[in-house]
């Protein structure tokens, strides 16, 4: 495996200390003498595994040196002041930052002590990425070798912890490779059924769909050339397993709806090159509408650089062309990598560079100074530096980055704190839009102010998706009269209450009260809403100790026959522990329009939610139509954002849940007599 290691560094650093390299081998090897891996192997194994996994990043020798040591001073009797004197400190301060990184172990609720590493790591590798960098290679090469782990909860938290903390980590630094690697490893641990699913369809696919990639990389090789434009390579791309997965959950489509995508990838010499390419490629291929993403003009918040266009290609099938420049497809395939490892620039350019490239991590590092809770700060962690973004317009042409899920009251508040405070509506794309309309890619969004504005509300705090935006509006209700606050939060919860069909305030109970003031260690109700009011009880977590699911839904039942490759529902089905789904009864009073049956359903289908029955009923008011929809509901938050949903329909004027003290039926017959009785 040395050999192997040295052969391999040899090829892209001509100056290896080789002797060096080998030297660190030794000393490892010495130092796990008699240390076995789960499945039998010497230990030793694992270091240079990880090494020869981290020159396909084409890393530097300090930085191969530190991944062989990187396990000793914790698992040995050799330590950090041993490594210094023979490798020197530089290798010292890497193989260190790795050392607090053993020790972050990611539980569902993880420990005071588990978090504070995974705090340490971020001050640490802040300095220097290549200490996440050889982490990433290291949890890599565990998750390769994962089967050998014995029990199979173990294997489980792993690849939870991977996906949840090392992924999105990898994505951030655009190491696109081990990204994929890393998410189809989790994929195969957490999901088997539906991971081995994926590679028969895959593979059964990619049969048919060979020979039509090749015809269309020789076509575009001939029409590139006869154009005399230059190109270093035109090459098939093929999506990782995990991802195509995660889109058939996202848009609810099946396999093969998102599979019968072609990919193509083009690199060429210059951005002038790219956009001629395009061009070309529109020319002679009718392009998909809408379907065209400029992230050269735009690039994505990890830097990724690309011209997307999807077309109409051969044989009439769909495909999807990426135009890049050598330097976007170096950057894209190894992200800060590249920057470390492959720039020629001046040292003072690239770290420039690699500081913008890095800015997630000054994120990080503000978190930690602004929360004091460890649960708050990895739930923000996840959210407002992990999750997927997206890119919005300010009415001047100014691009804002903001987590998936996020609305313009996030956007106002990520603008500056005077924004949010003064908000009172706003237009998207130059419609009038609610201050809790979450965003999309390609929005440009217009915040309305007015001085008049009573400042942020109590419950903005229910919609709003970061950290920042709900930090400044609780700082705003805590100033606020107790009086003002206690209104508001007697308001807001009798508001939601009704929204999700129970009759208010007036259907909560003397126990009910005690068991939340309990929960929450609060001695009086009065107290426990002006907490509420103030934004330090959650309203979600309150509802949640007021009633159970059932109370606030509706009566569970079996989940059966559920295929995720199958039903449009897919995507709701976040893993195969969901066994019960809500039945949910409604009744929908709106104008009497044509095409508003359609819209309804077209609304549900956006969801993902599966209708069971419609019928219509009767009215005397002509002018008004009732219609009773039972729908397939998994949890409260589906069911607030399905009555969201369904408001926004053209002409709705009401939409009310049938209460059934036992489970709802399943046909509208039984719904009728249950009526009669």
């Amino acid at each position: 495996m040395i050999e192997r290691l040295i052969s391999t560094a040899r090829s892209y650093l001509p100056d290896l200390n080789e002797a060096r390299l080998r030297d660190a081998f030794e000393f490892a090897r010495a130092a796990h003498e008699g240390q076995l891996r789960k499945d039998g192997t010497p230990y030793i194994t694992h270091p240079v595994s990880a090494a020869i996994i981290l020159t396909g990043l084409r890393v530097d020798e300090d930085t191969l040196i530190a991944c062989l040591l990187h396990d000793v001073p914790e698992d040995t009797e050799r330590t950090l002041d041993d490594i210094e004197e023979r490798f020197g400190d530089k290798v010292r301060f890497l193989v260190d930052g790795i050392t607090k990184l053993s020790k972050v172990h990611y539980r569902d609720d993880m420990e005071a002590r588990q978090i504070e590493s995974l705090k340490k790591l971020f001050i640490h590798s802040a300095q220097d990425p290549r200490i996440i960098i050889i982490k990433l290679a290291d949890r890599l090469h565990n998750m390769q070798t994962i089967e050998a782990v014995p029990k199979p909860e173990k294997r489980h938290r792993i690849a939870k912890e991977t996906l949840e903390i090392y992924v999105p980590i990898a994505n951030l630094l655009g190491i696109w490779e081990v990204k994929n690697q890393l998410e189809d490893a989790c994929f195969r641990v957490l999901l088997p059924r539906e991971y081995a699913e994926m590679i028969r369809l895959v593979e059964a696919s990619e049969k048919e769909r060979e020979s039509v990639r090749k015809k269309t990389i020789q076509a575009v090789t001939r029409l590139l050339r006869a154009k005399k434009v230059p190109f270093v390579a035109i090459e098939g791309r093929q999506k990782n397993l995990y991802s195509i997965y995660k889109k058939m959950l996202r848009s609810g489509k099946s396999f093969h709806e998102i599979y019968d995508l072609l990919g193509v990838r083009i690199v060429v010499e210059d951005i002038g090159t790219c956009y001629q390419t395009l061009g070309i490629l529109h020319q002679h291929f009718t392009p998909k509408i809408g379907r065209l993403k400029d992230y050269i003009a735009i690039p994505k918040s990890n830097g990724y650089q690309s011209i997307h266009t999807t077309v109409f290609g051969m044989n009439g099938i769909v495909t999807e062309f990426q135009i890049r420049t050598q330097e976007m497809h170096l950057e894209n395939e190894y992200g800060i990598a590249a920057h470390y490892f492959y720039s020629n620039k001046k040292q003072t350019t690239l770290k420039k560079d690699v500081k913008k490239k890095y800015k997630w991590v000054q994120k990080i590092l503000d978190l930690q100074r602004n929360i004091s809770s460890n649960r708050k700060f990895l739930e923000h962690l996840k959210l407002d530096i992990f999750e997927d973004r997206i890119f919005v317009f300010t009415p001047k042409g100014d691009v804002v980055d903001l987590p998936r899920g996020a609305n313009v009251i996030d956007l106002a508040y990520h603008i500056h704190s005077d924004l949010g405070m003064l908000a009172v509506s706003a237009q998207i794309n130059g419609k009038p839009a609610p201050l809790t309309t979450q965003l999309s890619s390609g929005d440009t969004v217009h915040v309305v102010t007015s001085e008049e504005s009573d400042g942020p509300q109590m419950e903005w705090l229910d919609h709003v998706h970061t950290h920042l935006a709900k930090t400044r509006i609780r700082e705003f209700l805590k100033e606020q009269d107790r009086t003002t606050v206690l209104d508001d939060a007697e308001e807001v919860l009798d508001h939601k209450l009704q929204v999700l069909g129970l009759a208010g305030m007036t259907a909560l109970t003397p126990l009910q009260k005690v068991v939340a003031m309990e929960h929450f260690g609060i001695e009086t109700w009065e107290e426990l809403l002006y907490e509420l009011g103030k934004g330090n009880v959650d309203l979600s977590e309150l509802l949640g100790c007021l009633f159970n699911e059932s109370d606030l839904i509706g009566s569970e039942t079996d989940l059966l026959d559920v295929h995720v490759y199958d039903r449009h529902q897919a995507r709701r089905l976040k893993s195969e522990s969901i066994q019960k789904v809500h039945r949910v009864e409604l009744v929908i009073e709106s104008q009497n329009r044509v095409g508003l049956l359609r819209d309804l359903s077209n609304e549900l289908a956006n969801l993902g939610i599966n209708i069971i029955a419609i019928q219509s009923l009767p009215r005397p008011n002509s002018s008004l139509s009732r219609m009773e929809f039972i729908l397939e509901i998994f949890d409260v938050k589906e069911y607030e954002r399905t009555l969201r949903s369904l408001r926004k329909v053209d002409g709705v004027v009401s939409i009310t849940r049938v209460q059934n003290e036992l489970s709802i039926p399943l046909s509208l017959d039984d719904v009728q007599k249950k009526r009669v009785q």
